[in-house]
This record gives C-alpha cells, sequence and structure tokens, in this order.
C-alpha cells in the first residue's frame, strides 16, 4: 500500500506567523494586563506608552510622569517622581518601585490608583514565581516636599522669632523652667505659588495640609524635655510670590543649667534653642527675624511674677560637635528675680534666730538659767539647719560650689556654735572654777561682742551679693569670727590665771 506524504510547506508558514506576532502580542498583554493604570495620558517625542521598557527607563532615570507629561524633574516642580528603583525578583518580571509610585502586592490581580485614580484591568498570576506582580499605582504626593528649593545650591534661609506668651516659672532643682510660645517661621520656596488661587495673594492651610504639599523645614526646639513640647496651634501662610509662613503655638518644658551662686540676689537668663533636626549648617542656616513685633516677651507678663523683666535677644549662631554641625537660633531672657520674698521667708528668720541666741549672755548666771541657756542656743541651730536644708533643696544638685544663701546660713550655724562652746566655757570658769566675779565679767563681755561680730559678717555677707569668689568670702568670714574669738579666749585665760593666783593668794 502507498504511503501519502505530508507536504511540511504549511507549517513553515505557520511557524513563521507565530515567530512574527507572538512579541507585540506579548508586550500588549503585559502592558494592558498587569501595569494598566498607565503613567502616561499623552504622547511624548520618542517615547512608546505601550512599552514596558520604555516606561521603566523614565522612571529609572528619574523622569516624572503625570497625566499629562513627561519629562525630567525639575527643583520648581511640585508634581514629580523620585529615581525608580527597579528590582530582579527571581522568576518574576521586574517590579518598578519608585518611592512615590506605590508598589503592592495585589492579591485579586487588581491595579489600584492614587487618590482620585481609577481602578485597572485585571492581571494574572506570574507562573514563574511563586508570588504575583507587584501592581504599580501612581499616587498624587508630590514627591518635590521631600526636597528642599535651593538644592544644589546654596543652603536654605529660614528666619524665626519666639514671642512669650506665658512664663510658668523655674524649678531650678531639675534644672527646667515652663512656657507658653508664639515660634514663627517664614522661608521662600517659588513652587508654592501654585497652591494659591487665582485673585488672591495668599491662602492659610494647615500644618498636616502643608506636610502633603510643600516642603517644611524641621525645626525643632533643641532643650525641650522629654515629653516637654505640647503644639496647642499651627497654621501655615502661603503668598504669591513663594514665601511662606509657619506660625506655632508650643507649650514647652525646657532643659537649662541655672547658675544659681548669687541666690537669692540671682539674674537668670532662660533660653530657648531652635535648629533643624535633620539639615546640617551647609544646607540650612537660621537667620533672625527683623519684625520686632513677633519677638519678645508679652507687656506685663512678669509684673506678678517671681522675677523681673529686664531684657531679651535673639541671635543665631553655629556649633560643630563632632560629626554634628548646626546652625542654631538662640532666643534668651534676662531675669532677675525678687529677692524680697527670700528675705522674709530665709534671712531675716535665720538673723532673729542668732539674735535669740545672743541672749543666753543676758540671762542670768545662776545654776537653775543653766538648761534654759543650752536649750535656747541648741533650738536655734536646730532651726537654723532645717532652714538651711529647706533652702538648699530649692537648688540644682548638679551645680558647683556653694550658693550665696548658703553661705549666709553657714555664717550663722558658725556664729551658733561659737556661742553654745563659749557659753559652756563660761560655765565652766563660773561653777567649776568658782569664779563667780570673772564669770559674770565674761559673760557681760560676749553680751557685747558677739553682737558686733555677727554685724560684721552680715555685712560681709551682703557685700559678696555677686555670688562670685564665695570661698574666699566664707575663708574671709572665718578668720574674722575664729580671729576674734581667739583673741578674747585667749584673754579670757590669761585672767583666769591671774584670778586663780589672786584667790590662792588670799586663802594663803
Amino acid at each position: 500500500m502507498a504511503v501519502k506524504v505530508a507536504q511540511p510547506w504549511f507549517m513553515h508558514v505557520f511557524a513563521l506567523a507565530v515567530a512574527f506576532m507572538a512579541p507585540p502580542t506579548g508586550r500588549r498583554l503585559i502592558n494592558t494586563r498587569l501595569v494598566q493604570p498607565a503613567l502616561l495620558e499623552g504622547q511624548v517625542q520618542g517615547f512608546d506608552s505601550s512599552n514596558l521598557a520604555d516606561g521603566i527607563s523614565l522612571l529609572q532615570v528619574g523622569y516624572k510622569v503625570s497625566s499629562g507629561t513627561v519629562g525630567p524633574p525639575t527643583d520648581n516642580s511640585l508634581l514629580g517622581a523620585k529615581t525608580a528603583k527597579v528590582s530582579q525578583q527571581k522568576g518574576e518580571h521586574a517590579n518598578v518601585q519608585p518611592s512615590d509610585v506605590a508598589v503592592m502586592q495585589n492579591k485579586k490581580g487588581t491595579v489600584r490608583t492614587g487618590k482620585g485614580g481609577k481602578k485597572g484591568k485585571k492581571g494574572k498570576k506570574n507562573k514563574k514565581g511563586k508570588g504575583e506582580h507587584a501592581n504599580v499605582y501612581v499616587t498624587d504626593k508630590p514627591a518635590a516636599i521631600n526636597v528642599r528649593p535651593n538644592l544644589g545650591g546654596g543652603p536654605e534661609i529660614i528666619n524665626f522669632s519666639i514671642y512669650v506668651k506665658n512664663f510658668f516659672g523655674m524649678t531650678l532643682r531639675s534644672n527646667e523652667f515652663t512656657v507658653d510660645v508664639v515660634v514663627t517661621l517664614r522661608w521662600t520656596d517659588p513652587r508654592v505659588s501654585k497652591m494659591v488661587p487665582a485673585g488672591t495673594t495668599n491662602v492659610t492651610i494647615s500644618q498636616a495640609e502643608a506636610k502633603e504639599n510643600i516642603w517644611m523645614p524641621d525645626i525643632v526646639v533643641a532643650n525641650r524635655a522629654i515629653g516637654g513640647q505640647e503644639q496647642i496651634s499651627a497654621a501655615v501662610e502661603v503668598y504669591k510670590d513663594g514665601t511662606v509662613v509657619k506660625i506655632e503655638r508650643l507649650l514647652l518644658q525646657l532643659k537649662q543649667h541655672f547658675d544659681v551662686s548669687a541666690f537669692p540676689f540671682d539674674y537668670q537668663r532662660p533660653k530657648i534653642m531652635l535648629n533643624s533636626a535633620t539639615l546640617m549648617k551647609e544646607d540650612l542656616v537660621l537667620q533672625v527675624m527683623a519684625d520686632k513685633a513677633s519677638t519678645g516677651a508679652k507687656p506685663g507678663l512678669f509684673g506678678d511674677r517671681e522675677f523681673w523683666f529686664l531684657s531679651h535677644n535673639t541671635t543665631v549662631f553655629e556649633e560643630v560637635d563632632g560629626s554634628l554641625r548646626k546652625s542654631r537660633g538662640k532666643f534668651q531672657m534676662t531675669l532677675e528675680r525678687d529677692w524680697t520674698r527670700y528675705l522674709q521667708t530665709t534671712i531675716l528668720p535665720e538673723i532673729f534666730l542668732i539674735l535669740i541666741s545672743f541672749t543666753v549672755f543676758w540671762m542670768p548666771r545662776a545654776a537653775p538659767f543653766a538648761m534654759p541657756r543650752v536649750a535656747t542656743n541648741l533650738i536655734s541651730f536646730l532651726t537654723l539647719m532645717t532652714l538651711s536644708i529647706n533652702t538648699t533643696r530649692m537648688l540644682p544638685s548638679d551645680r558647683a560650689g556653694m550658693a550665696w544663701i548658703e553661705l549666709f546660713a553657714d555664717s550663722m550655724q558658725m556664729q551658733n556654735s561659737l556661742i553654745l562652746f563659749l557659753n559652756v566655757f563660761v560655765d565652766w570658769v563660773y561653777f567649776t572654777l568658782d569664779l563667780k566675779e570673772l564669770g559674770e565679767k565674761m559673760t557681760h563681755q560676749l553680751a557685747v561682742l558677739f553682737p558686733l561680730m555677727g554685724s560684721v559678717v552680715v555685712l560681709i555677707c551682703f557685700t559678696g551679693r555677686s555670688g562670685e569668689n564665695l570661698d574666699r568670702m566664707q575663708t574671709l568670714i572665718r578668720l574674722w569670727m575664729f580671729g576674734v574669738q581667739s583673741t578674747w579666749i585667749w584673754h579670757s585665760l590669761r585672767c583666769v590665771r591671774e584670778a586663780q593666783q589672786e584667790k590662792e593668794e588670799a586663802k594663803s
């Protein structure tokens, strides 16, 4: 039987047709199914919107892809795309992942656009890989908000001012003070002019809206305590000429080391420090705002406070700490403490306690008054110690040296100790040596000597109210007190020997 041999020519034609039609059909299938939200609605010369490779290439070089145009990003563009990152996953197509072109794994195979976008067509699972295609959708969040206006040029100039609305006092013990302030920041960004509606010169928006649409300098309060900042209100004013003004009201708890060496005659200078949380001094520079009305302190604010307001000052300086290089702004107030409060609660009570101690030399030198004299002196000493401890608790624990109020309390306690010692010395002469006449004489001498010595001590203390050289002043006071009392004791001992000799001669 004869076998009919098939003609293979039609098979060659079919193979040629498949080879010719397969690549365009595959590309169209990928473009329409997997990357449906077309990044381009219009065409640009030399760009094929149906070609996936062209789209990926544009994103790789940093072109911005919007609803109407494709082109290189510019500093003045508010709507742009950052450089795309293309990751080739094993067994999958290369997924496009620009920071502002969101990429997500969509289990249903659908493609989503950003705000206001439309759903794309359903895509197919990638059978070559274990997962699904990363579906690409475009958001309308402007990537330019993450790029400062003068990138590639000079640093950003941020003008600032601080206005103190309320002052809630200082806690010296913890090195803190609390204020209610209004912080104003002003800078220029030509890109924001597009946000101002036609026919107006400026528009006011919320801080949340501003963070989503324009570049914002991340200016923070550098010396705030942990958890010590609470925002009360905030607004951003955008002007047609590109000026942006941020006005923010803050309740701040701030940390600062206070100089209390002259307390309570001290001058305090609470300060508020501002700087960028991210940018170094090469990228952002602070400048003092020329508007005097937006800086300073509220008139009459310190009328009923512990301090008197003297002045304020706003400065800018650069600080380098290792690799940290910052441009910092400083608002500083100069305050004088009202010391009359401490005159009534601490200084005068300590002086009165010393005067009470002096009365032991005015009591009769009889035996029944021995215990009242000692008790009066000890009670005064313990009270002085209590006042001193209460005052010390008000002052910072990490301070160096002593404060004026501590020097004064130390001087009063030293006098009280001398009174106690000399009172016992006179009792020894009066009762033990039985030199009653000399004992009475010594008592009268001390009744006059101690008030004079104490007056000089108080005068020396008040001449050093500036808080300078307190250690030397303490040494001077001690030399004065011990010098006077040592001289008197030496003279008294000489009188005791003479009196004993006379007594022995009288007996013989």
